[in-house]
């Protein structure tokens, strides 16, 4: 479970920005957000509940943190994989 701390204390320890910082920077448009932006399409989804091994939870857990990215998108990228290859 260190790991997992670890990992947890090093994205708190990353930049934060003070209410005084952020009230004093400028303010971008709409406009200037979304120069080069391509535009996102809604993605529809279904939510679902599964049980899951709790190591195999763990190992996932440890992944998102590591990837930056939320479990439900590594577990849907995991299926989009496995779909593909059985076809």
């Amino acid at each position: 479970m260190s790991k997992v701390n670890d990992i947890k204390s090093k994205m708190r320890n990353q930049k934060h920005i003070s209410p005084t910082f952020a009230l004093n920077e400028e303010v971008k448009t709409d406009e200037e957000n979304n120069v080069g932006r391509k535009e996102e399409k809604k993605i529809e989804r279904k939510r679902v509940s599964f049980d899951l091994r709790t190591d195999l939870h763990k190992e996932l857990k440890m992944q998102s943190l590591l990837l930056e990215k939320n479990i439900y998108i590594l577990i849907e990228e995991a299926v989009e994989k496995y779909l593909n290859e059985t076809k």
